[in-house]
């Protein structure tokens, strides 16, 4: 509300709150008469019944009930100005947030927008603007659906449906699509407000980090050796198609299976000897006999914890679980 409009509505509980008073005072002035027209009946009997009954009864009366409306209707319009001045103080504290807002999502790198329960997004900020290539416009008066890989739709309602029940999303991935009809993988952080009705949104644009890790997947399974990364129970968390055909099934299949199930049993041994060395050397570990040569290397996370082995060799002997095939 501006302050020309303020003002007039502040004028206007003052002009009322004066007529509220001027009232107030025509009344006690009426009583005041009403009481001196009583006491002249009294020394004047001349007065008829009507008179005497008017000055003494109605008169009084009358103007005592006016009195405590004024009176009320005077308290009624001080709540009413000071619950106006309240909501007014509110609704500046939330034009200052919005402005703040407004200026944060202008200059914030990072990809971020409120979403509404109408499956409309209500705000978005200028780098997503930029990333996406549509307009302002466009993104806020579209379904965001509609700008979703359809094949990443299903995955998407499941996590909305996750944020409804008031679990934060974490790392979520999914693919936009641009203005020149291309798609950028976006990996979200969200949390919802369900007393709003909105949830908000915070966006890396992992677009080269995924088309790199596809390529480098790609490069791993076309290579005709074998690899295989197994984590610290033992389990298979990764292998290539090299591998996986070895057994005639796809590498999906194997992950999260153990892997001493699908190596050489003298490998499996030096396997778990390796896995302690790693906790004192990081160096990858070459190993030849009889049957097979290969180098084991150790994965570390980003506090330099291991968590995994890989394996890579060209000359496995899978003959070793030959009862496996098949």
């Amino acid at each position: 509300m501006g302050q020309n409009a303020k003002k007039k509505t502040l004028e206007y509980f003052s002009f009322w709150r004066l007529q509220n008073k001027m009232t107030l005072y025509c009344l006690f002035g009426i009583l005041f008469l009403s009481t001196l027209y009583a006491g002249a009946s009294i020394m004047l009997p001349a007065l008829t019944t009507t008179h005497t009954i008017l000055y003494i009864i109605l008169a009084p009366s009358l103007a005592c009930f006016g009195i405590a409306t004024s009176h009320a209707s005077n308290l009624e319009s001080e709540k009413a100005k000071n619950e106006y001045e309240r909501i007014q103080a509110r609704l500046s504290e939330v034009e200052s947030s919005q402005i703040t807002l407004d200026r944060f999502f202008s200059i914030s790198s990072d990809l971020m927008a409120v979403a509404g329960s109408d499956g409309f997004l209500k705000k978005v900020s200028a780098s997503l603007i930029k990333a996406l290539g549509h307009s302002e416009e466009t993104l806020l008066t579209t379904p965001f659906f509609d700008f979703i890989h359809p094949d990443d739709q299903e995955s998407t309602r499941k996590c909305i449906e996750a944020l409804n029940l008031g679990l934060r999303q974490v790392g979520f991935e999914n693919r936009y699509r641009t203005k020149d009809g291309s798609y950028r993988t976006l990996s979200w952080s969200a949390a919802a407000d369900r007393e709003l009705g909105v949830r908000f949104a915070s966006a890396r644009d992992i677009t080269f980090e995924r088309d790199f890790r596809t390529l480098v997947e790609q490069i791993i399974d076309a290579t005709p050796f074998y690899l295989l990364v197994q984590d610290q129970d033992g389990k298979i968390s990764k292998c290539n198609n090299k591998f996986a055909h070895t057994f005639g099934v796809s590498k999906e299949s194997l992950i999260g299976k153990n892997a001493e199930d699908y190596l050489p049993k003298d490998l499996v041994v030096l396997v778990k000897e390796k896995m302690k060395e790693f906790e004192i050397t990081t160096s990858p570990q070459p190993f030849e006999s009889k049957d097979h040569t290969f180098k084991i290397f150790p994965i570390f996370d980003n506090a330099d914890n291991l968590i995994s082995v890989g394996i890579f060799s060209s000359t496995i002997d899978m003959k070793a679980n030959k009862s496996l095939e098949g």
